[in-house]
């Protein structure tokens, strides 16, 4: 099934975001490295403020605690939001409602991609001054789709997680070590995510960097420095980007200023003094200070009526 066809069908199955191919033959890390060029968003300084507000509205539906919606849902719809600001101008930009517009059509086709039966369009706007009916939504959702090209099966940071694990994590391998570092590094992509500069880095070096910084809380002796020497030696990780990428993490964690999981591996400390013991990052339905917190602006609570009718 072409990538066309599976967004035409994108009801019809639940997406994994840690595997986002179609077919079992696909080699696993040559198809992510052939399309996470394709799905890297890139998002531009003029657009930033618009995805600040739409991110504030994922965030504040996430974790409304009627709603129930999963954070993985919250990842995706954000990260859809992300490829369409990088690829195409929003409708309407320089009016208060049109990032709002853009979060809701997103978090509905995410919901849609994770069988999320929860999310419902009028439950998520319940509470704002005004709303949108369901044909604005699905004009919207329908620019989005056209701008990503239908390619719904987005490949994020997760979908490297498991390869890097099993690919450089020096054997003798202890399942509930791996468990533990894979579940941090998931931890820490979502609490991230809404910050901006993080859409400046391809999947593989998201990923890369939370693992770095997993492993330096939850691994210990040997295991350690082998596994950051085997995440940046691989030939596709750029080592700039990410040294770069691990700063912007350990900003987004508040923590010290000029400290990274990739400095740390080049210089032979560890990662628990990059990132620490940090745990307020905890599970992935755990709320976050930093998550959301464009949410006090006053100009995400002016809402008009919509649209103009003319659209569409």
């Amino acid at each position: 099934m072409d990538e066309v066809a599976a967004a035409h069908e994108y009801d019809e199955f639940e997406f994994d975001l840690e595997n986002p191919f179609t077919s079992p033959a696909d080699e696993p890390i040559a198809s992510l490295l052939d399309a996470e060029g394709h799905h890297s968003p890139s998002v531009s300084a003029a657009s930033s403020a618009a995805r600040r507000d739409a991110a504030s509205f994922i965030s504040k539906v996430q974790y409304d605690g009627k709603l129930h919606v999963h954070p993985r849902v919250a990842y995706l719809a954000l990260n859809y939001v992300d490829r369409f600001l990088s690829k195409s101008r929003l409708p309407f930009e320089h009016t208060p409602w049109a990032p709002r517009l853009l979060a809701i059509s997103c978090l509905s086709l995410a919901g849609k991609m994770q069988r999320d039966s929860a999310i419902s369009v009028a439950d998520i706007q319940r509470g704002e001054e005004a709303s949108f009916d369901e044909a604005t939504i699905r004009r919207m959702e329908r620019l989005v789709l056209d701008a990503l090209d239908w390619r719904v099966r987005s490949v994020t940071p997760l979908a490297f997680i498991s390869f890097f694990l099993s690919a450089c994590f020096p054997p003798p391998r202890h399942p509930p070590l791996l468990a533990a570092i894979k579940a941090r590094a998931v931890d820490l992509l979502l609490r991230v995510q809404p910050e901006v500069k993080m859409a400046e880095f391809c999947p593989s070096v998201a990923a890369a960097s939370a693992l770095l910084a997993a492993a330096g809380e939850v691994a210990a002796g040997a295991h350690l420095p082998d596994f950051q020497a085997g995440v940046t030696a691989c030939p596709f990780v750029n080592s700039e980007k990410l040294r770069e990428c691990g700063e912007v993490m350990a900003a987004a964690c508040c923590v010290g200023p000029g400290r990274t999981a990739a400095a740390a591996a080049s210089s032979g400390e560890t990662p628990v003094t990059v990132l620490g013991h940090h745990r307020s990052i905890s599970s992935e339905s755990e709320r976050t200070s930093t998550v959301g917190s464009a949410a006090n602006s006053s100009d995400a609570k002016k809402r008009c009526m919509g649209p103009p009718r003319q659209w569409g």
